[in-house]
């Protein structure tokens, strides 16, 4: 009799309920739940990278990305939820053979196959010409957004991008809507015929169009740049989520691999109606999959929010842990060698409990049509590598100032960016890692020679500044660390001399900066200039304190080898007849 009572109550609990959600007739709407997962700057990355990272202490070579293991964590998230959003931040084009070679059809073809919702145009979709990324878009099964680029005097490109997408989940219409940085212009090759307004005006006409229509859960795709992002948040109304790329952002906490970032996962900002718009991104390469479960009540606010980001980690790893060398001993001297569950299975036990238990990453096997699809473009890049693309008729050896290849990729690397701005070049000797012997130069080669992945980032500074860095890398090179050989820097479009036997400070002097009729001008201390370098340099890498702490850069995304590649093709190497690094005693 108790439990016939209990089982009436709750019938009459349950239809109270139901009462009150539904008055007269009309239902009202339950809260809509989502899963967002996204990524950005991808950089036809579709095979995964070496990193090492601390796993239990130990150094541990893991891959990260992959675009096939990608593909095996989204099946697992729409195994589990149907109410799911994967969008693409932009910047698919460009930063590997896979792009060389198949210029953006192998990566179409995988986001393809993974049912990609949505992607901004980034601004290396323009590095080529319209026409290419007319065809792109043509092949793709998802839309391509901007709002803020106008296209309608393009004649191939017209009519092929959307401001924004309507997107329907649980009866529920989700307004997606994209934006391109206005820097595309000056950082990329668009053609006359494309044009790059400001974002606020075009987030703002947008949001007015999506909610006339009665759409009041609104994200933005950007392409623009954290920083940017934060601006976009604090001066547009009727945005509830920003999902971002451009700036290669890792955001959220990875601290079990000693990645420390400056940005939470998701970071919360205020609209000009003080309601909270989150904003997130994911790195780049598909290293990182975004994902947040989003719950928005009927008036489009989200109330809750639940982060979960993830490393994208596959199935092999390398420590140092057997005798490589033969001196009897295991330490950092012996190289890294593979840990499997065959030759190591408690060492591999181990370090898959500390990936699974960290909470901020997961092992991820190969999805088998991923792989199929991998091995077919693979094949091509694998070929690819033997290509011949240039000829060297003489050893070009690193064995003194601004000597064998290093001058050349500096060269390169200014011809790249000279319509960006860049005045002159500079890399460290450590970037260059191979000499160059006579003979035919192949991609091979080149990838040898330059095996970082290195982007060019443009840096605004004064000739001062300049000077500074260039003192912070010849006190590098003479400390304990340095590369030896004599080598100091690599330089392109600069001249300047060097007393070894002055105090640090007082080492460079004499810094000149060649003009456009080819002439060297004395570099005035206060006045601004634009040097083009990598981003490990620009970050502060090799104890470059000066760059570091400049503000003033932006990582054009373009990648050092393919730079180089496209510099050198169809040429006959040789070192460049200018004396650019001049060693002085001073007097």
């Amino acid at each position: 009799m108790k439990k016939a009572n209990q089982t009436y109550l709750f019938i009459l609990f349950t239809g109270i309920i139901s009462l009150v959600l539904c008055i007269g007739g009309n239902c009202i709407s339950q809260p809509l739940s989502l899963l967002l997962l996204h990524v950005n700057d991808t950089h036809s990355h579709i095979d995964p990278e070496t990193y090492t990272v601390p796993i239990n202490g130990v150094p541990t070579k893991i891959r990260l990305g992959g675009f096939d293991r990608l593909m095996t964590a989204l099946n697992e998230e729409r195994a589990r939820d149907k109410n799911i959003l994967f969008l693409h931040a932009g910047d698919i084009f460009q930063g590997t053979l896979y792009f060389f070679e198949f210029q953006g059809q192998a990566d179409e073809a995988f986001l393809n196959l993974m049912n990609l919702d949505a992607m901004v145009l980034g601004n290396h979709e323009f590095d080529r010409s319209s026409a290419l990324l007319a065809g792109f878009i043509d092949g793709a099964q998802f839309p391509a957004l901007s709002a803020n680029i106008d296209v309608s005097a393009d004649p191939v490109l017209r009519g092929k991008i959307v401001p924004f997408i309507i997107r329907e989940v649980e009866g529920e219409k989700v307004g997606i809507i994209g934006l391109t940085t206005p820097d595309t212009t000056t950082i990329s090759s668009p053609e006359s015929t494309v044009l790059f307004n400001f974002p606020v005006p075009g987030a703002r006409a947008a949001v007015a169009e999506l909610e006339k229509q009665g759409i009041n859960k609104i994200m933005v795709l950007s392409h623009l740049g954290v920083e940017e992002d934060i601006k976009l948040a604090q001066q547009v109304s009727g945005i509830d989520v920003i999902v971002g790329g451009h700036s290669h952002t890792l955001m959220g906490n990875f601290s079990a691999f000693a990645y420390h970032t400056s940005y939470s996962y998701p970071l919360h900002q205020k609209d000009p109606d003080g309601k909270d718009v989150l904003i997130v991104q994911a790195w780049e390469w598909a290293k990182v999959l975004g994902k947040i479960r989003l719950t928005f009540d009927d008036a489009g606010n989200v109330v809750d929010d639940q982060p979960n980001p993830v490393f994208i980690v596959g199935e092999a790893f390398d420590q140092k842990w057997q005798d490589t060398n033969g001196d009897g001993q295991v330490n950092e001297k012996d190289a890294y060698t593979p840990v499997t569950q065959e030759n190591a299975p408690d060492r591999y036990r181990s370090i898959v409990q500390y990936i699974n238990q960290s909470g901020q990453a997961r092992i991820f096997a190969e999805d088998p049509p991923g792989k199929q699809l991998r091995d077919r473009y693979c094949l091509n890049v694998q070929k690819l590598k033997g290509t011949v693309i240039a000829q060297s008729p003489v050893d070009l050896t690193r064995n003194g100032m601004n000597s064998g290849p290093g001058p050349l990729i500096a060269a390169g690397m200014l011809e790249k960016t000279a319509h960006m701005g860049a005045q002159m070049a500079l890399l460290n000797p450590g970037g260059v890692r191979v000499d160059i012997p006579a003979g035919p130069v192949s991609i091979s080669t080149v990838y040898d020679l330059i095996p970082f992945q290195s982007t060019l980032v443009l840096v605004t500074l004064t000739g001062q500044e300049m000077d500074n860095a260039l003192e912070d890398m010849v006190d590098f090179c003479l400390s304990e660390n340095g590369y030896g050989a004599g080598i100091y820097a690599y330089v392109a479009g600069v001249h300047f001399s060097l007393d070894l036997t002055s105090p640090r400070g007082q080492r460079v002097f004499d810094l000149k900066i060649r003009q456009k009729d080819g002439a060297y001008q004395t570099a005035q201390p206060q006045e601004t200039y634009h040097l083009v370098t990598l981003n490990f340099l620009a970050e502060g890498g090799d104890k470059n304190l000066t760059l570091g702490k400049i503000q003033n850069k932006v990582d054009t995304g373009f990648v050092d080898a393919d730079v180089f590649m496209e510099y050198i093709k169809g040429k006959t190497l040789q070192e460049p007849s200018e004396e650019l690094v001049t060693l002085s005693s001073g007097d």
